[in-house]
This record gives C-alpha cells, structure tokens and sequence, in this order.
C-alpha cells in the first residue's frame, strides 16, 4: 500500500529549482566588431549611459541576457557575468541599462527584466596598440 500526501520530494525539488533557476540566467554575446586580447573582469568600466564615457570609443560586442525577476542581487550577479564576456573580447568597458517592462509581471507579482549592454574599445587603446605592433 502506498502513502499518499507524502509531498516531501516535490518540495524539495520546487525549492532546488527556485535557488537554481535564480543563480542561471543566461546572456548572450554577439561580436559586432574584432576581438582583442583578454583583460581582467575587474578592468571592465560600467557606463549607464554613453555620454559617461569620457574617450571616443567603438562598439564591439552586443551583451544580452533573458528575461529574469529584478532583484537587486541578480542585477550583480548578470553584470559580473557581463564584465567576464566584456573581458574575453578584450573590452575596456560595457554601456549597460535594464530594461524593466511594466507588462512582463509574472504570477508573483514580481517585475521582469532583461540586461542588455554594449562591450566597447577605447580608440586611444588600440591606436597604442598598433603603434606597438610596427
């Protein structure tokens, strides 16, 4: 004979999935310009506005992440995750905004957003570079 209200497992396996699928919102990247040598995801500058940036600069990465609930600690954890893809293209820095869309409130009430970003090069940096490189 089987128990039944036995739920245990199912519990678990809800609670598993909340801690989860919190800590796994992907991002994408996509490379709009040539990649250069890596850096360290602590030298990439975060912009929340291009007119932050103080040297001319070029595009040459589009970040993106999924859609995911706003919570401040996840914001920190998709802009470290950002600054890592930044730093393996060889970015200088990242102009970035959430998008935070009234429409996208799921069954918890809890507002949905997305992270999307710009990785950018310094034109100073890689003129340095060339001028190395002769």
């Amino acid at each position: 004979m089987q128990r039944a209200g036995n739920k245990s497992p199912i519990i678990l396996l809800a609670v598993l999935f909340f801690f989860t699928a919190c800590s796994s919102v992907g991002i994408d990247i996509i490379q709009t310009g040539p990649y250069f040598p890596p850096k360290k995801p602590k030298d990439i500058e975060l912009y929340q506005d291009r007119n932050s940036v103080k040297k001319s600069f070029g595009g040459i990465a589009i970040i993106h992440s999924e859609r995911f609930n706003c919570d401040v600690s996840i914001q920190k954890k998709i802009l470290n995750k950002a600054r890592k893809a930044a730093a393996l293209a060889g970015a200088n820095g990242i102009i970035y905004y959430f998008n935070f869309d009234a429409n996208t409130i799921n069954s918890d009430l809890k507002e949905k957003c997305f992270f999307s970003g710009l990785a950018i090069k310094y034109i100073d940096d890689e003129v340095k570079l060339s001028t190395q490189a002769i």
